[in-house]
């Protein structure tokens, strides 16, 4: 799997209400060409499903958002929760190739991860190695640190393409090479 950073250098120490350039430049872009999206987790008590509810549908023990209705703008402390406080959420892309250069050039930090259930929740991780499995890509934003990073798995050939166009698009590509 490949993980990308979203934030840069303010790493999760945002305002969790605030709009960062993530949701217009990343998550708005991929939300549009899903095939759905979910969110892993959250609870109908939790004060974030309230506030969200007009976007989210319940859907056997999770909640897909609904694609017909703006689900980033007016919704930024849904996808900026830190901490638990919401589950992780996944996007589905259909198929196996999806050009990612655009979005990359508004990410950081390429890396290859081998610890995808660090920060998620078992359901959301296994939903994603089950597309992956399928010859769909699936991208997850975890619970922990809510749009720092977002996890990408694809079968073997197709992240090796989405490696590629990181390589080329992504800013900071040396970050953790570098010598302090």
């Amino acid at each position: 799997m490949l993980e990308v950073n979203l934030t840069g250098e303010i790493r999760h120490h945002y305002d969790e209400e605030s709009s960062l350039p993530a949701h217009n430049l990343v998550i708005k872009p991929l939300l549009e060409q899903s095939k759905s999206a979910y969110i892993f987790g959250l609870k109908k008590d939790d004060e974030l499903f309230k506030a969200n509810s007009d976007i989210l549908i319940s859907e056997r023990g999770k909640f897909r958002f609904d694609s017909s209705k703006e689900c980033v703008i007016g919704h930024e402390q849904l996808w900026n929760a830190t901490m638990w406080k919401r589950g992780s959420i996944i996007i589905l892309l259909q198929g196996d190739e999806f050009d990612f250069s655009d979005i990359f050039k508004s990410t950081y930090r390429p890396a290859l991860t081998l610890t995808p259930n660090m920060g998620n929740t078992v359901s959301a991780t296994k939903r994603c190695k089950e597309e992956r499995e399928l010859g769909n890509i699936a991208i997850c934003f975890p619970a922990s640190n809510g749009i720092e990073w977002m996890t990408i798995y694809a079968n073997d050939k197709a992240l090796e393409e989405i490696m590629k166009q990181a390589e080329n698009n992504c800013r900071e590509k040396a970050y953790y090479t570098r010598k302090e």
